[in-house]
């Protein structure tokens, strides 16, 4: 049954191509190539309107353990001329050949086409990222996995948590917890040049300080090289910690912020998080169906400004932020983006996060992310840790 299901990818992605007048889709991309065939080694993904193979470049050992799909439909040891090949023996000789134009690399790109010399190069990205939004039973499992894994970093923060540790000591410790809870490891995201430490975590004065890898509580890094993420500030009592750091399980990402403050909550501190909870409370209860991004983003601004936090909703001048929440699966960070003007409609079986935070001039920030599955009566939240203000 299972394999049913996965193999109804490849199906639908058949009959898209169909609809869309392509003759092949070449895919390279690990992600893309897992999410249609269950393998992620180094492989080669061709599908036609009415058939597909995967060429095997290394380790076809592993591929045939993992992958779902027919034996028959795999060669080993090849490359692109083999592929097209392979294309011409089913007597497709030119055409529009989809490709990952999104990700792949320049010289790959003059390579294919090089090789391809009769085809038509088309971008076929954004029918992959389309198909891959609405999980299916499996994948949602995963990310609860994904999820409940998150839970023990959490409760790591609550354990050791403490005046002069450090930011990294700190994330060390969720990083440890993570992986002993069975995390892979990985932050994938499909973004050019994209590279940040496991994940944000930021304190005290930090908070202010706003990369610009993201519009969003970064952390401030250990250098200039990679300038986000934990640094080698010490936490004191009284500050307040933002914990964003990610887990995967089997592919699959939960994305989910929580924030501490250590020794006691001061009234500002804990009154801009109650005003924060409420408008996330607010936008999640508002989530279903056939609901605008754009509409969602407009019920989080319109309940931080009739709660009098519209100065600090998503950041502060001239740094504020435009989305409340993304998308989320074999990336940590995928559409659909809760942007500010995209009317983009959000369906069934979507899972995104909801993605807030307020920034105070003088008392810093607070910020609540949680995962959350879209249905037809509404959502459900996907996030096992506490939505509260933990002070340790």
């Amino acid at each position: 049954m299972i394999n049913e299901i996965k193999t109804k990818r490849l199906n639908t992605f058949k009959k898209r191509l169909l609809e869309l007048e392509i003759d092949a889709a070449v895919l390279v991309l690990s992600r893309d190539i897992f999410y249609y065939t269950g393998t992620a080694q180094p492989c080669i993904l061709v599908v036609t309107q009415d058939d597909y193979f995967l060429i095997v470049r290394r380790a076809l050992d592993f591929v045939l353990r993992e992958t779902w799909i027919n034996k028959s439909k795999i060669l080993d040891n090849g490359g692109f001329k083999d592929v097209l090949i392979k294309l011409k023996e089913m007597g497709i000789n030119k055409g529009k050949l989809g490709l990952e134009l999104d990700v792949i690399p320049a010289d790959m790109f003059l390579k294919i086409m090089n090789i391809f010399a009769g085809f038509e190069p088309v971008n076929i990205s954004e029918e992959i990222i389309m198909q891959r939004m609405k999980k299916d039973q499996e994948e949602i499992g995963l990310i609860r996995t994904a999820c409940k894994i998150m839970n023990a970093g959490h409760r790591r923060v609550l354990e050791v948590l403490s005046g002069g540790m450090t930011e990294l000591e700190l994330a060390a410790e969720v990083e440890c917890a993570h992986r002993k809870a069975g995390h892979e490891g990985v932050l994938s995201m499909r973004n050019f040049d994209f590279y940040i430490s496991r994940g944000p975590l930021s304190s005290g004065e930090n908070l202010f300080k706003v990369s610009g890898f993201s519009n969003t509580i970064t952390g401030t890094g250990l250098s200039p090289a990679v300038p986000a993420g934990p640094s080698l500030r010490k936490i004191n009592p009284g500050d307040t910690v933002i914990v964003d750091i990610p887990t995967c399980h089997r592919g699959y990402h939960c994305d989910e912020t929580r924030t501490y403050v250590l020794g006691r909550a001061g009234a500002e501190v804990a009154d801009l998080f109650k005003s924060l909870r409420e408008i996330s409370d607010n936008v999640i209860g508002f989530l279903k169906d056939g609901v605008k991004c754009s509409e969602v983003f407009g019920i989080a601004h319109s309940c931080a400004r009739r709660l009098g936090v519209e100065d600090y909703f998503l950041g502060l001048a001239p740094r504020k932020g435009n989305f409340v929440g993304h998308g989320i699966g074999l990336d940590a960070n995928e559409p659909p983006i809760l942007f500010e003007k995209s009317d983009f409609v959000l369906r069934s079986d979507f899972v995104v996060t909801i993605e807030i935070h307020l920034t105070h001039p003088e008392h810093g920030a607070v910020k609540l992310e949680d995962m959350v599955l879209i249905n037809e009566r509404g959502c459900e939240i996907l996030s096992v840790t506490e939505r509260e203000l933990f002070v340790v």
